[in-house]
């Protein structure tokens, strides 16, 4: 059956855009001092490159035929991995996986007859994470979704400045939704959007894990703060309601 018009439109835009294809071979891995990882599940393969000194995915990318919600869950799954360690990895949910592509926080991406391939490529990762398992893993490994190429906006978003409050605050909770909670999340985590006072102070509230990790307040809200500057408007400051 094809399901094209029950996808999100921001599903659909990934189909059309994968990012992650590919694989890596022995000696690419070695040239970058990593293990080469290799996971099968049905018709998709899962590549991961692990650096061996503390189990975090260094690059990951998949190779799969089939339906085009599998292709789409597969690349979206390794872009979710990336810069994580294998253990966190493990904790990624088809609900995260759904929640990325997302066009409405409460209205899947995925309609429903397309669980058994989202869980097809969670047990990709299962068995990728099992090739894993005897290499050191810290338990509280701290790391943020910032990228390198994170530039501000030179004057934020045009308009910036005369939108409603309302309308900020939605903007920042959907740059929040896409940007920070996947990574979060995978740490069973969140971060909640409380207020934004005077059109440049966004209140935030930790829930989950994230009440009790020093970074909270630290390299995560750092984090937060550049991703909603560069993303957003540079004047933005984050404050979070401990």
């Amino acid at each position: 059956m094809n399901y094209w018009d029950l996808f999100s439109k921001k599903l659909r835009f990934r189909i059309d855009h994968l990012q992650n294809g590919g694989r890596f071979n022995a000696e690419e891995a070695a040239l970058k001092g990593m293990r080469s990882i290799e996971a099968r599940e049905g018709s998709l393969c899962l590549h991961w490159l692990v650096d061996e000194s503390d189990g975090v995915i260094a690059d990951a990318k998949f190779q799969a035929y089939g339906p085009i919600a599998l292709l789409a869950a597969a690349d979206i799954a390794s872009e979710l991995v990336l810069r994580k360690n294998y253990s966190q990895a493990s904790r990624l949910s088809t609900d995260l996986v759904d929640q990325h592509v997302r066009d409405k926080k409460e209205q899947p991406a995925f309609p429903k007859e397309c669980a058994p391939l989202l869980n097809q490529v969670l047990a990709a990762i299962d068995h990728a994470v099992a090739q894993c398992s005897d290499i050191p893993c810290a338990v509280s490994y701290d790391v943020t979704p910032i990228l390198a190429d994170f530039h501000e906006i030179p004057g934020g978003l045009p308009g910036w400045d005369t939108f409603p409050d309302a309308q900020k605050q939605q903007i920042i909770e959907e740059v929040i939704d896409k940007e920070i909670r996947p990574y979060v999340e995978l740490d069973a985590g969140g971060v909640k959007v409380l207020a934004l006072k005077e059109g440049k102070e966004v209140l935030i509230s930790y829930e989950g894990s994230c009440t009790t990790c020093h970074s909270s307040t630290g390299s995560t809200l750092s984090a937060i703060q550049q991703i909603l500057r560069s993303r957003v408007h540079p004047s933005l400051v984050v404050t979070p309601q401990l």
